[in-house]
């Protein structure tokens, strides 16, 4: 390992795969009428200081079951949102302002079941913190959904 690998910290993922919740997304009517179950697949990536080994600072990670009950509370409480691109949005917004270590991530949101022949269907994107600050940093959020 070089030197310099240690001395720029080590980078972590954190993976959630499957977090369901309900809310209320979609563009058909009847998609207006009750929150429906998403589910979503995240990647978080963020970097610690020092070489990783033995324990790291708690402050300096991202606890994934806190993660978890953020994005969930947030999607249940949110007003409806049309498409699910926004929504995709919306979460990694909430992620980046939430997180600052945050560097990077990826949600892909899934409707399950909503087509014949099919298991579920979504959307999918990245963003980097230099993406956030400059695109998503003007989607608003709900400051009473944040937990």
């Amino acid at each position: 390992m070089k030197s310099e690998n240690i001395a720029s910290g080590v980078r972590w993922q954190i993976f959630v795969e499957g977090l369901s919740a309900m809310t209320s997304v979609g563009l058909h009517p009847h998609e207006h009428e009750k929150p429906q179950a998403v589910e979503l697949d995240i990647e978080l990536s963020y970097k610690t200081g020092g070489s990783g080994a033995g324990d790291v600072d708690a402050a300096a990670v991202i606890d994934y079951d806190h993660y978890c009950s953020v994005v969930t509370a947030f999607l249940q409480a949110k007003p409806h949102t049309r498409l699910l691109e926004t929504l995709a949005s919306e979460v990694a917004s909430l992620s980046f302002r939430q997180f600052p270590m945050l560097d990077e991530i990826r949600v892909a949101i899934h409707k399950p079941k909503i087509r014949p022949n099919t298991a579920r269907l979504g959307v999918a994107s990245s963003w980097t913190r230099w993406s956030y600050e400059t695109l998503l940093v003007l989607q608003p959020l709900e400051s009473s959904v944040v937990a």
